[in-house]
């Protein structure tokens, strides 16, 4: 690290020679891009300097973003990945097309041709406060003691995702939501019909569904909502099993919530900028 930058955090300023990078998966549609850009200018509006990039399908990539961030004189970069949880993109493909190790942490990359310092942070993963933004959520849509609540996630074949969602559903049980059930899209168990199912038959007349994606996409405005029996594109709808109405609330995903915004904040502060 220079001895420019560490004049100016003793004084409490940023370095103009420090970026913040936020990284997402990438997508051939729109959702995730509109995301990551959502982000960047809340950041902004901070008073960093954020550049963009994305692991595959979407421009500018990784290596494309570093480059310029480089070329713009930086010595330091705080790299994001906007991703729900762990996984090979984030431990392995990102931290390559960095120059650095596997893994998370602070490292030196010369890939690209100037020594530079990353601070590699997790996703959002684990943090607890992903569960305050849903009990808010939950909140604001005046979800009642009595309502099930069904956390919805991709699933992988990897432990990382299906590991927070339980993590979560355990966090949300604690803080005081008693009727929380999981389902998975795909990879894992239970699914999203078998837990979806279930709730129904136990006769719950009000069921929340928060999808655990960051972004919208074929999964979340088109499978889901077909598991679910309501309209693609509704945010809200009314069931029936026999003559029993059961009141159906689909909440947008993670990603496009403002407040996810302030633990991207905690980690940058934690980074030390």
């Amino acid at each position: 690290m220079s001895e420019t930058i560490k004049s100016e955090k003793k004084n409490g300023a940023r370095s103009d020679k420090t970026f913040v990078l936020l990284i997402g998966h990438g997508s051939r549609l729109p959702y995730n891009k509109e995301m990551v850009d959502m982000h960047a200018g809340l950041l902004r509006k901070k008073g960093y300097r954020v550049y963009t990039a994305f692991n595959e399908m979407t421009d500018p990539a990784i290596e494309d973003a570093m480059m310029t961030m480089i070329e713009d004189g930086a010595e330091e970069i705080v790299a994001l990945p906007l991703f729900v949880a762990s996984g090979r993109h984030t431990e392995k493909d990102i931290p390559l097309k960095l120059g650095i190790p596997e893994g998370y942490g602070t490292n030196r990359s010369v890939k690209y041709g100037k020594g530079v310092m990353i601070h590699y942070n997790e996703p959002f993963d684990n943090d607890p406060d992903v569960t305050q933004v849903l009990l808010r959520k939950l909140k604001e849509a005046g979800c009642s003691d009595g309502a099930g609540v069904l956390l919805v996630a991709h699933g992988s074949p990897m432990r990382h995702n299906s590991d927070l969602v339980n993590k979560t559903s355990d966090r949300l049980r604690a803080s005081g939501i008693s009727n929380v059930f999981v389902g998975f899209n795909e990879y894992n168990e239970p699914t999203i019909e078998d837990s979806y199912s279930k709730m129904i038959d136990a006769g719950f007349d009000e069921i929340f569904v928060l999808p655990m994606f960051l972004a919208s996409g074929a999964h979340i405005g088109e499978e889901i909502p077909d598991k679910l029996g309501i309209p693609q594109g509704c945010s809200g709808w009314t069931v029936k099993k026999g003559d029993r109405p059961i009141d159906i609330f689909y909440a947008e995903t993670l990603g496009l919530n403002p407040d996810m915004n302030d633990i991207l904040f905690k980690k940058i502060e934690r980074s030390g900028l």
